[in-house]
């Protein structure tokens, strides 16, 4: 299925949070990967949706869940596949 928008939202945990956190972000739908990472953020997950709306909506559920203390949306405008 192809999607219209791409975007990574970067997030940041509260410390002793990531393990709850990581479980709620996996039960959300168009969520399609979560990378734990170094540097400012703790986690970035990549989201597949339709529509502006539906992005949205998405990172709402984001915010609501008990640990995360901030977010970064960007959307992708162009993705390079290089294999």
């Amino acid at each position: 299925m192809s999607f219209l928008i791409i975007a990574y939202v970067m997030i940041n945990v509260t410390v002793g949070k990531m393990r709850s956190v990581i479980n709620e972000l996996k039960k959300i739908e168009h969520v399609k990967s979560i990378s734990v990472v170094a540097g400012e953020y703790d986690v970035i997950v990549r989201v597949h949706s339709n529509s502006l709306e539906e992005l949205f909506e998405v990172t709402e559920k984001i915010h609501a869940i008990d640990g995360v203390e901030r977010t970064t949306t960007h959307i992708v405008e162009k993705e390079v596949i290089t294999e």
